[in-house]
């Protein structure tokens, strides 16, 4: 009897423990040098509430666009961004929707295939 309780709370832990990890999205982050035109994090499944940080060194030449971008459907579109001078670093939130998608940061120095950044971004669900 004893051992069926033991089993019992072990199987019990295990989907409580399980269903909590499933939930816990992470981290998307991502940082670019100072040759480099872009820069992507991983993607990953957020919902609910996004702290996003961005930051932009003194040695960078350039603007650095420091973007939330979320895949729907194939097409990759940008939910938020901000715009940082050399220095500047900045911290945002946003909200998503009811529906979870796959969000990732992007680091976009300003100018199409401009390079001349060194900084980071990341977005934390």
């Amino acid at each position: 009897m004893n051992i069926k309780k033991i089993a019992f709370s072990g199987v019990a832990a295990a989907m409580i423990l399980g269903s909590a990890v499933a939930s816990a999205a992470g981290t998307s982050s991502a940082t670019i040098g100072y040759y480099d035109t872009g820069a992507n994090g991983s993607a990953i499944n957020m919902l609910g509430a996004v702290s996003l940080q961005g930051y932009n060194s003194a040695s960078s030449d350039n603007t650095l666009w420091v973007n939330l971008k979320r895949r729907d459907g194939g097409i990759d579109n940008v939910v938020t961004n901000t715009h940082l001078n050399k220095s500047q670093s900045t911290n945002w939130n946003y909200q998503t929707g009811a529906q979870s998608y796959q969000y990732y940061i992007n680091l976009d120095p300003n100018g199409t295939l401009y390079d001349s950044c060194i900084g980071s971004g990341s977005a934390t669900n």
